[in-house]
């Protein structure tokens, strides 16, 4: 075999040993695109709707493997919440005032009767002592003294009272004054006294206009407990200095709820704007960039997320406003955090290809 042979058969092979690794590199792209599109035929995708706002489009497999569930929504007949816990107040000090206040108006009127017959006895005797010394000097200075005394027990008796008045108007108003000097008050407060009710003091947010005092309140428990309506008493004298808005007087006819228990105060907004307030079960609130999130089911397997405003924590969820959702919209209530996770990965995949 020649030189110029040898030569051509090495050409030939290198020719061939490139073929070969060019058809193994391009049947590998080959296969890794088929491999990319069956995996993306396997991922959920994100969207943004017309209105903004990301929607989650899952596939068949992982929508009918996520248990996810959705259920309808409607308007809650709770029209505005309270900025502010309701707390039972204690009663056991009006209790106490009320005891001082009727064993000073006794004291007091066994003196006032006991000043009137002693009175009399001076009046007599100072006739006496003058008509020819029938009632000698030592006695007339004795029933002066002793009248004099009476008096002045009298006159500290009524201090007494007109400071427990300002004591218990100062801390209570006028109605519970009512209450305890025995007068008839405009509320059934005596069933305070008998432990038969719990008094409610709660701060009401204030307007720009004139603020309309609600007559009645719906108080949820926090402790779990069953909703009770309050009724309007009166407006405190006292206030927490801390909270904005006026503070009431509300009358609850139940002695289960405990002395200082937080209660969630509810009331039928009067303003001229209603607000609509939806109730959302926990599991349906996800937070996403700090903010709280709900995810509406538009179709099957398709899902938006839409943002809410959370107004006060109720039993079992959250009472919630939002621009975004309405009546009979299918909000998910299991399964919110999963629908969170694949938009994440959506995101986080197509950095990655960036």
């Amino acid at each position: 075999m020649n030189r110029k042979s040898l030569i051509l058969i090495i050409v030939q092979s290198f020719i061939i040993i490139l073929l070969i690794w060019i058809v193994i590199l391009m049947g590998s792209d080959e296969f890794t695109n088929i491999d990319i599109d069956d995996d993306d035929a396997n991922q959920s995708f994100v969207e943004v709707n017309s209105d903004g706002l990301n929607q989650v489009r899952l596939t068949d497999a992982i929508k009918n493997n996520s248990g996810i569930i959705s259920k309808e929504i409607v308007k809650s007949n709770k029209e505005m919440t309270f900025s502010n816990y309701g707390i039972v107040q204690a009663t056991d000090t009006l209790i106490d005032l009320k005891n001082i206040q009727d064993q000073l108006l006794s004291d007091l009127s066994t003196l006032e009767n006991q000043f009137k017959t002693e009175n009399k006895k001076l009046k007599a005797f100072v006739t006496l002592n003058e008509d020819n010394k029938n009632i000698s000097d030592q006695a007339l200075s004795d029933q002066q003294i002793l009248v004099a005394n009476i008096s002045g027990s009298i006159d500290n008796i009524n201090i007494l009272l007109k400071n427990l008045k300002q004591k218990v108007l100062s801390q209570w108003g006028d109605e519970f004054y009512k209450l305890i000097k025995n007068e008839k008050p405009i509320k059934n407060l005596q069933s305070l006294l008998d432990g038969k009710s719990r008094l409610v003091k709660i701060t009401l947010p204030s307007s720009d206009g004139e603020q309309v005092i609600p007559k009645k309140i719906l108080f949820n428990p926090i402790n779990g407990s069953k909703e009770i309506e309050g009724y309007f008493v009166s407006k405190a004298p006292t206030v927490d200095p801390s909270l904005l808005g006026q503070t009431f007087y509300y009358l609850i006819n139940s002695s289960d709820i405990r002395i200082g228990s937080k209660l969630i105060g509810f009331y039928q907004n009067t303003n001229d704007k209603k607000i609509s307030l939806f109730e959302l079960p926990h599991n349906s609130i996800i937070w996403s960039s700090g903010l709280p999130w709900v995810y509406v089911e538009k179709e099957s397997a398709v899902y938006i997320k839409k943002p809410v405003v959370l107004k006060n924590e109720i039993k079992g969820g959250w009472l919630a406003s939002s621009d975004n959702i309405s009546d009979n919209d299918k909000v998910v209530i299991k399964g919110a955090q999963l629908l969170l996770s694949e938009e994440y990965k959506y995101q986080i995949k197509n950095e990655n290809e960036d």
